[in-house]
């Protein structure tokens, strides 16, 4: 019995490796026409915010916006609408999920209250009368140099935004900038002074020793106008009387008339 069932085993192994094999390339080929699962993946760069650049230049504006994959605009941000350079400064900036744009001024032109307005450039105040030191601090954010010269064209000085220098007390007489003017982009203003406890020229360029100039004259020797005339104060005065007395009066205690008392006729008259 048991032989048997060995027998129907072994003849059923036999029967399935007959049907495998009969399976031959077709079997290959519904493997190889089967459809394989594909996973396509895309990966987008994000942008790296920057943080605000308001306050930098351009140049370093640009370099920073470069590296996280933004695109970039920059604008004057003024009403003058002029191309920006790499130095000048940023003062309004906007910024989107693609883009940043930047609104930027000259260097040292402050920021307009808004991208598109005028420059609020700083005017040139009246510093007549106050000392070189005072001038050049009051200057220091409006003047791309505040520079000293003397009013005098015999003197000597020269100094360049020095608050505290050997000429800080120098009085100023004189500015190349008159009061009021718009110091646009930072002008060099040239201040002229005197020494302290010295006047003012009346006009620049003066000198303070006159003898100095060297279109100066020497004035020509007085005259003596009375050398030579023949008279004296003595003279006019007895020029101016009468020589015969004759409106003398001798006063209380008598006298003699002018020209003396001299009289040729004795008393009682000449006969």
């Amino acid at each position: 019995m048991k032989a048997c069932f060995g027998l129907l085993v072994l003849a059923v192994v036999l029967l399935l490796l007959l049907l495998l094999g009969s399976c031959g390339q077709g079997c290959e080929d519904q493997q190889a026409a089967a459809p394989r699962a594909t996973v396509t993946s895309t990966v987008t760069a994000t942008p790296s915010p920057i943080g605000s650049q308001i306050g930098e230049t351009v140049d370093d504006v640009l370099k920073r916006v470069k590296q996280t994959g933004l695109s970039v605009g920059v604008h004057d941000a003024s009403e003058r609408d002029a191309k920006p350079s790499g130095n000048w400064m940023v003062c309004f900036e906007k910024v989107t999920l693609s883009k940043v744009t930047f609104a930027a001024v000259p260097p040292g032109a402050p920021c307009p209250s808004k991208d598109g307005k005028r420059i609020p450039w700083p005017k040139m105040p009246d510093v007549k009368g106050i000392t070189y030191g005072k001038a050049a601090q009051m200057l220091a954010n409006a003047a791309g140099r505040v520079v000293l010269s003397a009013a005098y064209q015999d003197e000597d000085a020269h100094d360049q935004d020095n608050e505290s220098g050997d000429y800080a007390d120098w009085k100023i007489c004189f500015q190349d900038i008159k009061a009021g003017r718009t110091l646009d982009s930072e002008p060099e203003i040239t201040l002229h002074g005197v020494q302290k406890g010295d006047a003012c020229p009346r006009t620049l360029g003066l000198y303070k020793d006159p003898t100095n100039d060297p279109s100066y004259v020497e004035p020509a020797p007085d005259s003596d106008s009375d050398y030579g005339s023949g008279s004296s104060d003595d003279d006019s005065s007895s020029a101016g009387s009468d020589s015969d007395g004759s409106d003398y009066y001798p006063g209380d205690k008598g006298g003699c008339p002018p020209g003396g008392c001299y009289n040729p006729c004795p008393p009682g008259g000449c006969r």
